[in-house]
């Protein structure tokens, strides 16, 4: 049942009266993005009334205490330019595909964690981080959590963030979970999800599923199913931040064109010609009134692991301030940058991955170079448009550049199988074809070794069973009229 306009406006009046109220301490209670929220988002106020089956005295003090942890928590404060980007670019929770109802899936890879390897401050931050950020995307529309146990064993069920995941879903997100699906959960954590559940209100109870590779059609569409879960979607997650630039870098012979000026990598434009492949050695200690500072500070140095080919470089913000950045190279279709673009918070570090793409070999790369821009700016919540906006009227004077070399890791230099490149398969589709395949030949292999793992356990099962059956003999008893009690026979 909806709740009427009256009801909404009601609420928020209620809401609003408490808040403004003289012994209230405004500024400890909410934060003014928060209250502004309040007073012109009334399907914020719907949802809360949804949440607590219209019961107006509920919803008007779950609305206090959100405003309340919002602020505490510094919620709104958080973007991703200041979350652990460890945590993030791990893949450990994203968002991808959609549900039978067409909702947003939250993925949590079981497997990929181990509890107490970060900080669960951090965690919860960048958890909060993506709640924001999709609810933003949809609008206030609802997702599904989708927990990937397949292969999770104890140490890799971290209670604590569950807990903490669900208080989310109950006290501070309203009407905002649709399902949460387990995919796949040994047996072994059926303690472990009875303890979860009796955290839960009894409504959402109903909302946890437990589904396997032949009922999962019933809550995620085939077409949506990634390739791991038995479905058709290839898809390998790479973290990109919201404030993306509205169009990309056009490559003009190795210049770059952003339709308001052009820059042209020169020889020697670099200050040290070194080839050290070593982080540590490159990088330099911050330079008076520089924005960034990067790790390594010359060249980027691509490694394969995993099958596949890639170079990291870190930014750390050594201003007073916020600096927008954008990253371009001399050869676009070569390369995939994540992210591209975006802002870091004054004091914030950043993670960019460099990944190549199929059908190009390690001597392809040596001549190859990276172009880092840099400038100040007030706000670190900039929409695309802004930030382009800022990037057309920034003065040329005030960009600051950084020019990166590439090179190859030395273990990897003698390696012809680059990113797909496979000798003797100069088709760049059949290329792409065996790297499509691996992540199925990989998953093969783990599903028989954890198959191996369950058999052994049966087995020792069974020679316990065994044992007992020979050693605990069988009683029956039968009742003794005479003694008036029960006589025990073997």
């Amino acid at each position: 049942m909806e709740p009427s306009e009256e009801d909404i406006l009601e609420v928020r009046q209620r809401a609003i009266e408490k808040i403004e109220s003289p012994e209230q301490d405004l500024q400890s209670i909410a934060h003014p993005k928060d209250l502004e929220r309040l007073k012109n988002d009334k399907d914020w106020i719907r949802r809360f009334l949804l949440h607590h089956d219209l019961d107006k005295e509920k919803a008007v003090n779950m609305i206090l205490g959100t405003l309340k942890w919002r602020q505490k928590f510094g919620a709104n404060d958080i973007s991703h330019s200041n979350i652990n980007q460890q945590i993030v670019c791990a893949g450990g929770m994203f968002p991808h595909c959609r549900d039978k109802d067409g909702k947003p899936l939250f993925i949590v890879k079981v497997k990929s964690s181990v509890k107490g390897t970060y900080k669960s401050e951090e965690i919860h931050k960048v958890l909060v981080y993506w709640f924001d950020r999709l609810e933003k995307q949809e609008k206030g529309g609802k997702i599904s959590v989708f927990f990937e146990m397949t292969g999770a064993g104890l140490s890799n069920m971290d209670m604590e963030f569950v807990q903490y995941l669900i208080m989310l879903f109950r006290d501070y997100y309203p009407y905002f979970l649709n399902y949460i699906i387990i995919f796949e959960m040994s047996w072994i954590l059926n303690a472990a999800w009875k303890v979860i559940k009796s955290w839960m209100p009894a409504k959402s109870v109903n909302m946890v599923k437990f589904v396997g590779r032949s009922d999962l059609k019933d809550f995620v569409p085939v077409s949506e199913q990634l390739a791991e879960w038995g479905g058709p979607v290839n898809y390998h997650f790479v973290f990109e931040p919201e404030f993306l630039p509205a169009s990309g870098p056009v490559n003009l012979n190795g210049q770059f064109d952003d339709s308001r000026k052009k820059v042209h990598f020169a020889e020697g434009t670099t200050s040290n010609e070194t080839t050290s492949t070593d982080s540590s050695e490159s990088v330099k200690k911050p330079v008076p009134g520089q924005y960034l500072q990067l790790a390594p500070a010359e060249e980027i140095v691509f490694r394969r692991e995993d099958g596949e080919t890639t170079g990291t470089l870190v930014m750390n913000n050594t201003a007073n301030c916020n600096v927008a950045y954008k990253i371009k190279t001399t050869s676009p279709d070569k390369y995939r940058v994540r992210p591209s673009a975006g802002i870091i918070c004054t004091g914030g570090s950043l993670n960019v991955t460099v990944h190549i793409q199929s059908g190009y070999s390690a001597s392809q790369l040596v001549r190859d170079k990276f172009l880092v821009m840099a400038c100040t700016v007030e706000s670190d919540s900039l929409t695309n448009v802004q930030l382009s906006e800022v990037w057309k009227k920034t003065s040329e004077n005030t960009i600051q550049q950084h020019r990166l070399r590439c090179s190859v890791a030395p273990s990897d230099a003698k390696d012809d199988e680059f990113a797909g490149n496979v000798p003797g398969l100069n088709n760049a589709a059949t290329a792409k074809l065996l790297q499509d395949i691996a992540p199925q030949l990989n998953k093969i292999l783990d599903e028989q070794e954890n198959l191996r793992k369950q058999l052994k356990s049966l087995r020792t099962l069974l020679f316990i069973l065994i044992i007992l059956s020979l050693a605990v003999p069988f009683y029956f008893y039968n009742s003794d009229p005479d003694a008036g009690n029960l006589s025990c026979r073997v």
